[in-house]
């Protein structure tokens, strides 16, 4: 039997400043140690080839921590999707979203796919990041193996006794520096689960129906 982890938990993960081994990004509610300020935490793009992976995700949450609140501006909010790409490789998501569906499609439809898979995703990230005020994230491990990674975090709710979430992050290094392809939440991949939801549409519809779907995810004001 198939696994789901709905998509508001798996955007959380993603949300989630790290508790990690740097004063730059501290429990989620506690204030930042003097001197700490989130840019200090941020990856330069000439640091891309040398930091770590841990190092990449915690530079991620960082931002978040810096970017995300209450009375964003639509500019502010298209600001910080566009920096997204820093840390996502939407490209190889979107490629392996599709599996074997890929490679049916011509480079035009590729390239649209692609595009509306983004946008989509990005809002429905976008979408849920104010509900993580009461998680705390701690990074717990780190596997390496030549140019793939995971680093494996770990969520916990304030509220005393609230059980724990087990969230990874699939990543591979790019040109760029490294880049997340996927987030696994308790061993469910986020990717899989596009797969299935994407395969069962384009049986019942074609490419185009998906397309339509993707495009009214994607549709209307940023949330």
């Amino acid at each position: 039997m198939k696994r789901f982890i709905p998509l508001f938990l798996i955007s959380l993960a993603l949300s989630l400043p790290a508790q990690a081994q740097t004063p730059c990004v501290p429990e989620m509610g506690a204030p930042p140690e003097k001197g700490a300020a989130p840019e200090k935490c941020r990856i330069a793009a000439g640091d891309a080839a040398t930091i770590t992976p841990s190092q990449k995700i915690t530079s991620f949450q960082a931002q978040v921590k810096s970017d995300i609140r209450k009375g964003l501006t639509d500019a502010q909010k298209q600001a910080f999707l566009n920096r997204m790409h820093d840390y996502f490789d939407f490209s190889t998501m979107a490629e392996a979203a599709l599996f074997g569906e890929w490679e049916k499609l011509t480079i035009e439809q590729r390239a649209q796919f692609s595009l509306a898979f983004t946008a989509m995703l990005q809002r429905n990230y976008l979408r849920k990041l104010y509900s993580h005020a009461e998680y705390l994230a701690s990074i717990t491990g780190e596997k390496l193996k030549e140019d793939k990674a995971q680093v494996a975090t770990r969520l916990v709710k304030s509220a005393k006794g609230s059980t724990s979430v087990d969230v990874t992050y699939r990543m591979q290094k790019t040109k760029q520096g490294w880049r997340i392809y996927d987030v696994l939440t308790d061993e469910v991949s986020l990717i899989r689960n596009y797969r299935s939801t994407f395969a069962d549409l384009i049986k019942s519809k074609g490419f185009s129906g998906l397309m339509d779907h993707l495009k009214k995810q994607a549709a209307g004001p940023l949330p």
